[in-house]
């Protein structure tokens, strides 16, 4: 009987150290194919506002006098608003606020004409819902317009429209 224990406690070592891997160095496993990669696509970014200020001659042709815009085509249309930020303030807030054209939009425009006759401008390129440009103006009526250029290199006239300031009444 002893000797039949001793024989199962041997074997159960061997099968242990067998098992461990230690009877003998291994060499390294071989790396594994490297899988097919898929691109990784960026998060988007909102994008950011470009404003400059585009001297006027003393003589200028910019009226506050709003034109009439042109017609998008409904398989590219989207929503813009145009207003200043709230009671007391001056900055002209247009937002991008998607819609079916959303992707066919390469860049946004925005032109800010004060009753000075002096402009200000802004654009964003490539822009995606909640995309702002935020411009200077004053405490009198502001025209804003609004124009986008489309992937396919069409541009359209989309608002143009007087923004006054508020006040509380």
């Amino acid at each position: 009987m002893k000797k039949t224990f001793l024989y199962i406690a041997v074997a159960l070592i061997v099968v242990v150290l067998f098992s461990a891997g230690c009877t003998s160095p291994s060499a390294p496993a071989p790396a594994p194919a490297p899988a097919p990669t898929t691109p990784v696509v960026a998060p988007t970014e909102i994008p950011t506002t470009i404003a400059t200020t585009v001297p006027q001659p003393a003589k200028t042709t910019s009226s506050l006098v709003p034109t009439t815009t042109d017609v998008v085509p409904e398989n590219q249309a989207v929503s813009i608003s145009i207003e200043k930020a709230g009671t007391y303030s001056t900055t002209i807030i247009t937002a991008f606020n998607g819609g079916k054209g959303l992707m066919s939009v390469s860049r946004m425009d925005v032109k800010v004409t004060h009753p000075d006759g002096s402009v200000v401008t802004g654009s964003v390129d490539k822009p995606g819902m909640g995309a702002t440009v935020e411009l200077e103006g004053t405490k009198g009526n502001d025209r804003a317009e609004v124009t986008l250029t489309m992937r396919s290199g069409s541009v359209y006239k989309v608002m143009d429209q007087l923004v006054p300031y508020k006040t509380r009444s």
